[in-house]
């Protein structure tokens, strides 16, 4: 109820922003359009308005969007960007709605601001223009499954249970039409044969070969599920690639090969959009430099990880989500940068406002690490805040590089990678309830 009262006197506050004459005459109106709803079958004359926008008008579309997506699970997979465009175009169509404002007071700028013009109680214009939203953002929603290829990965196909999200090896036939069967329109497009309709464009083909395809299926506005799915992916692949370092340490090298940044999304027959669009989400997973085989134990140990990812409170449930997502951005990047996100990643399970290295040795603690790793946490430490404070510009400058390296016979990157993809594996069976 708090959230909808929120959104409600968010709404208001919007009308309330939006002027019908400028303040200064010499200002261009911020929109210009047709009011009324109108039909794309249909080409008709209309009643042309100007508004101009106050300062803080953009920050309320975005307030109500905003609490829009979070008031429900079904618009969770909806972008603020797009909800703002829907909440935009409402006011367009029922700003000379009868019972709502006084349409001739509107089109003649009797008063400064739309808000000035209502004849409905403001409860009810508020609940009316909440319904005309959220009828406006369901017509732009529709189900699409987003599709990323991945290099050197041979794995069975699995699907993680409760999530959305699978991985379809690249050979399963039969995997890739139960999506078929389920109402997904791929246009030809399958892994086998990774291009669009008989002429058999390349445009959303990937540029080299692949072993395997993560699918995330979502609901929502096509930039909010390419979100969620990205979101998703780099779950998984950080999963995956923590998975094979643990069991090839010497086969996870990354090759000089440039990784696929980019993402395929499929409507589902009941879209009302149909469109195959192809976005740029930035590298998912690395192009490792050999094969990895990851086997039915380990995809198991996966499945099993989401498991006791449930079991865990809200609080520990997000710290490990967002030490994946931190390790994943580990696994792309080098250096610096890399070693600066892995250091995120563990900010991000243990980490303390004012005790940031304390609660991180705590954290690294309960892990029951092997011994020699944990030692070095203090000396990675050290190195981060070189990092952070300028004192290094990259990791082999650190004035204790040789040090570290004569005295653990390992290098930093290599021993902080370990250590934030361990305490990423193993978080969630120390905190599941």
């Amino acid at each position: 109820m708090a959230a909808n009262t929120n959104l409600q006197s968010q709404i208001i506050r919007l009308t309330k922003s939006i002027l019908l004459r400028p303040v200064d005459s010499s200002r261009r109106p911020s929109a210009q359009f047709i009011a009324g709803k109108r039909s794309p079958f249909v080409f008709s004359g209309g009643i042309g308005l100007s508004w101009w926008y106050a300062d803080d008008t953009f920050q309320a579309f975005d307030a109500v969007a905003a609490l829009l997506i979070e008031s429900s699970a079904e618009f969770m997979d909806c972008d603020i960007e797009s909800v703002s465009n829907v909440v935009s175009r409402t006011l367009q169509e029922i700003c000379l709605e009868k019972g709502l404002f006084d349409g001739d007071a509107v089109f003649l700028a009797r008063h400064d601001t739309l808000f000035a013009c209502r004849v409905a109680p403001v409860p009810l214009l508020a609940d009316s223009i909440l319904q005309e939203i959220t009828a406006g953002l369901r017509k732009c929603m529709g189900r699409r499954c987003t599709v990323y290829t991945v290099p050197r990965f041979k794995v069975a196909s699995f699907v993680v249970a409760g999530r959305s999200i699978r991985l379809i090896s690249k050979n399963d036939e039969d995997a890739w039409q139960k999506l078929i069967d389920d109402g997904y329109l791929f246009d030809g497009w399958s892994p086998l044969h990774p291009q669009l309709g008989q002429k058999g464009s390349r445009t959303f083909s990937p540029p080299g070969d692949f072993e395997c395809v993560l699918v995330a299926e979502e609901n929502g506005t096509q930039r909010g599920a390419r979100f969620s799915s990205i979101l998703k992916y780099r779950k998984l692949a950080a999963l995956l690639f923590a998975t094979a370092c643990e069991r090839f340490p010497h086969k996870t090298h990354k090759a000089m090969a440039r990784p696929y940044e980019f993402c395929v999304q499929f409507p589902h027959n009941s879209s009302a959009d149909a469109n195959i669009t192809r976005s740029d989400c930035g590298p998912v997973i690395p192009y490792l430099a050999s094969d990895v085989q990851l086997c039915p134990d380990d995809i198991a140990s996966i499945s099993e990880w989401y498991d006791r990812l449930d079991r865990c409170a809200d609080e520990h449930r997000g710290r490990i989500d967002k030490a994946a997502h931190f390790v994943n951005r580990g696994i792309n990047s080098d250096d610096i940068e890399s070693y600066i996100n892995y250091f995120v990643a563990l900010d991000a399970l243990f980490g303390q406002r004012g005790s940031v290295e304390a609660s991180i040795l705590k954290g690294v603690g309960a892990l029951n690490l092997d011994v020699s790793l944990a030692e070095k946490v203090p000396w990675l430490f050290d190195l981060r805040n070189e990092i952070v404070h300028g004192g290094s510009r990259y990791i082999s400058e650190w004035p204790k590089y040789k040090r570290y390296t004569q005295h653990f016979r390992s290098k930093p990157m290599d021993d902080v990678r370990d250590l934030a993809q361990s305490a990423m594996l193993r978080s969630p069976g120390i905190y599941a309830l």
